[in-house]
């Protein structure tokens, strides 16, 4: 099965640059390990989580010194004022609004003074929108929606929204892009990515 994050993303390659020397980094929904096995390798203190017990297992196995969590990041136990950097990349789309805003307040919280949370989400511009329009449960919340074949939520942001979500925090970075992407089961697809990088 095709896992996600196997590259460093290249905004975290340069945030490395400006971290404190052996920060501690918070990596949310880290997929395959790109991002924290990148920093790790950098000298941070890095705490990986995902739900796919797969990968953390592969992780704790080849990467002993990151500390890897097999466990929803809803459920995960933010500690207060630890983290320099938390990431959620592509991750935040797969929960309901109402969930959206508990784990964006504990990863406000869990931030050092002046840490960084940087987060990609897919915007309601992405092409897999309309498709949820047509074929998924709606949920209540505007732009949430349920998915009976995968059995998952998915949000779709607008930056107005993210605007509101950090609206008591420094938003260094809000911009919004296309990629292209090419993996099993879609192959070759589009996204659109709403980039937001929050300093606490």
């Amino acid at each position: 099965m095709f896992k996600f994050g196997t590259k460093p993303n290249k905004k975290v390659e340069e945030l490395a640059g400006i971290l404190p020397a052996n920060g501690n980094i918070l990596d949310l929904g880290c997929g395959a390990g790109g991002n924290s096995i990148f920093l790790a390798e950098k000298g941070f203190s890095v705490t990986c989580v995902d739900k796919d017990s797969e990968v953390i297992s592969v992780i704790k196995q080849n990467y002993p010194n990151i500390s890897a969590i097999n466990k929803s990041i809803f459920d995960f136990d933010f500690p207060e004022n630890k983290y320099d950097l938390i990431l959620a990349l592509n991750v935040l789309n797969f929960f309901k609004l109402r969930d959206i805003k508990t784990i964006i307040d504990n990863t406000i919280k869990s931030l050092r003074e002046n840490g960084l949370l940087y987060m990609q989400v897919f915007s309601i511009n992405d092409p897999s929108y309309n498709k949820f329009l047509e074929i998924a449960e709606k949920t209540g919340e505007e732009n949430t929606f349920y998915s009976k074949k995968t059995q998952s939520f998915n949000h779709f942001f607008t930056k107005g929204e993210i605007s509101e979500l950090f609206s008591q925090n420094e938003i260094l970075e809000l911009s919004e892009f296309s990629i292209k992407d090419n993996h099993l089961p879609q192959g070759k697809h589009e996204h659109s990515i709403i980039r937001t990088l929050v300093k606490k």
